[in-house]
Parts: C-alpha cells; sequence; structure tokens
C-alpha cells in the first residue's frame, strides 16, 4: 500500500494471468461446444442402442457438464478477481482498500478442472460413439 498522508491506493503490477486465464476459459468453450456438436448434445441425435456405453456416455455427458462448470467458473473468477488487483488505484481516506493478491490456487483448480473436462470429454466422445453404432447405408439398403 503506497500514498501520501490523506489518500492511499494499492499498486499492482500488471501480470499476464488476466490474459491467460480468459484465453483458457475461451479455449475451453470452444472445445466444449465441439464435443457437444460433434455428440449432437446427446438429445438431438439418432437414439443410442441400450447398453453399458450408454449407460455410462449419460453418465460421463453430466459429468462433463458439471466438470465444464466448475473450471470455467474457477477460470472466470480468477481472471476477473485478478484484473480486477492489477487495474485498482482509488484515492480513499475513511476505508483504505484491501491489498490482499489473488492466490494462485484459483487458477491452478480452474486448470485441474480444465483437465478433467478434457478426460471426460473425451471418454465420453467414445463412449456416445460406440453406443451410437450407426449404419452407413449401402445399395443393398435403398
Amino acid at each position: 500500500m503506497t500514498g501520501s498522508d490523506c489518500s492511499r491506493y494499492c499498486v499492482f503490477e500488471s501480470d499476464i494471468a488476466t490474459g491467460l486465464g480468459v484465453g483458457a476459459l475461451l479455449f475451453l468453450l470452444v472445445s466444449q461446444l465441439l464435443v457437444m456438436v460433434a455428440t449432437r448434445c446427446l438429445c438431438c441425435g439418432p437414439v443410442l442402442c441400450p447398453g453399458r456405453s450408454r449407460t455410462l456416455a449419460i453418465f460421463l455427458f453430466i459429468t462433463c457438464w458439471m466438470t465444464f462448470i466448475i473450471a470455467e467458473a474457477c477460470l472466470l473468477a480468477g481472471s476477473v478477481r485478478n484484473a480486477y488487483h492489477t487495474k485498482y488505484r482509488t484515492v480513499l481516506s475513511a476505508n483504505p482498500p484491501s491489498c490482499e493478491t489473488l492466490r494462485k490456487g484459483v487458477f491452478g483448480a480452474g486448470a485441474a478442472f480444465v483437465v478433467f473436462t478434457g478426460i471426460v470429454s473425451e471418454l465420453y466422445y467414445v463412449l456416445y460413439s460406440k453406443s451410437d453404432e450407426g449404419v452407413i447405408p449401402t445399395k443393398d439398403m435403398a
């Protein structure tokens, strides 16, 4: 905290964490959209064949969305909080600002959930494809 006799303000050096957090958030969003378009979001495509693959695909679909939401929330919260602290500068006389900095754990948790989302999304896609068992039309079928 720095300042003169009647004013106090926090000065933080600009860092790249905010931009990287936003970039990770956008790339994760694009990858999630890609998986959902490829699988037609599980509900808009043909009916899946009953069995273990379909059950696991449904479970992984739900898990994929849960880990995605948690990862996005961590990345967004970390980026916003980091941007707030790197740009925060004000003059207050009665209530001096808190100069607490963001703990790196928020971005660490976001990164861990990005990895979990990637693994779960890949497993979901594999099991969805396995239970889809689409038949390619041939001349005999027409």
